[in-house]
């Protein structure tokens, strides 16, 4: 998927608990700076377990750095499915 970096969320720092969501980073739209931080316009799991519903909304570059891991489309696609529901629709 063209423009779209993936992230899969950790329940802690040290990334080693899964949280069983991806972030979609909308890299291609660019960053915007809010409250001081770099973000990105991103689509994210609304609630904190695995496979959520998902929500438009904005995720610093710190929280990505600190909390979650790159990953590709494929992984992304087996963690996340709702996420590509929202994703794939034309």
């Amino acid at each position: 998927m063209n423009g779209v970096c993936f992230y899969q969320e950790f329940s802690d720092k040290s990334k080693r608990k899964p949280g069983g969501t991806v972030v979609a980073a909308l890299v291609l739209n660019g960053r915007y700076w809010s409250s001081g931080t770099i973000c990105y316009e991103t689509l994210a799991a609304v609630f904190d377990w695995p496979n959520s519903p998902v929500a438009g909304t904005g995720v610093s570059l710190d929280y990505l750095r600190q909390k979650c891991k790159r990953i590709n489309e494929a992984q992304a696609r087996t963690i996340h499915p709702v996420l590509f529901e929202r994703l794939d629709q034309p």
